[in-house]
């Protein structure tokens, strides 16, 4: 099980940019918040790709990636957590509403650290997504502790960002020696199309620059106010530290 080697695989990235793209229509209401359409074409290609029996989501929000995980892998257990699901009746519904769920997903109020998934049988290929804006570096071991070699986490952003990022963190020789020695493949997905991205599109950031058809409109925000993509990032943890007890941090 290998990431997607998006350069040298436009063909096949841009056969499944059309396909997810038909699709995007069915989603029953206009995302506003959270995971834009480009994003949620990255992650629909990757899991295309890597074909998961088991994809848990930690942070759920409207349900946007929950929708397009079921789309990549609809034979796939989907567990998907996020606080709204305990504490949503404190906060204004029309942030939360309307909202995508699906009766064959397990949903949970927990945080992840606390979910008690290193206890769990997981099928070998078994994935979690993180998009809920914590730091990077410890879902990253939070994660491997619990037993799951594949991630996928969004909002990866080099610049200002709500929480630390994988690119924050590798300014520093010591956390970025730390996560070579940890992972064995670490892919920051690449735009579809050259674009401005971050808090206030102040990065430019080089794109696989696919095809411009009309189908693959609904996929482009390169020209909107603040643009979709957010440095979706692949990591592999290597075998010999899935459900261990990872090395220590380096500290000062």
């Amino acid at each position: 099980m290998r990431g997607l080697h998006w350069q040298a695989e436009t063909g096949r990235v841009t056969a499944w940019a059309r396909e997810f793209a038909a699709l995007l229509p069915e989603f029953p209401f206009p995302n506003s918040n959270g995971m834009a359409p480009d994003t949620g074409f990255q992650l629909y290609a990757l899991l295309r790709a890597l074909g998961p029996e088991l994809v848990v989501e930690s942070g759920v929000w409207r349900g946007f990636s929950t929708w397009v995980i079921r789309q990549a892998a609809p034979a796939a257990r989907i567990i998907a957590i996020d606080p709204i699901f305990a504490l949503g009746h404190c906060l204004d519904r029309t942030r939360i509403e309307p909202a995508w769920r699906a009766p064959d997903v397990t949903y949970g109020g927990g945080d992840f650290s606390c979910a008690g998934f290193e206890f769990m049988a997981k099928p070998p290929g078994s994935l979690v997504l993180f998009d809920d804006h914590q730091n990077k570096l410890h879902r990253l071991r939070q994660g491997a502790e619990a037993g799951f070699r594949h991630m996928v986490f969004d909002d990866n952003l080099p610049g200002r960002a709500t929480h630390n990022t994988f690119f924050h963190y590798r300014r520093e020789p010591r956390l970025d020696a730390w996560m070579a020695l940890v992972l064995e493949e670490y892919e920051v997905i690449p735009p579809l199309w050259d674009t401005m991205a971050g808090m206030e599109n102040e990065v430019f950031v080089p794109g696989l620059n696919l095809p411009r058809e009309p189908d693959l409109a609904l996929l482009d925000t390169t020209r909107a106010p603040r643009s979709g993509y957010s440095w979706l990032t692949y990591c592999r943890v290597r075998p010999e530290f899935v459900g261990q007890t990872l090395p220590p941090l380096p500290r000062d």
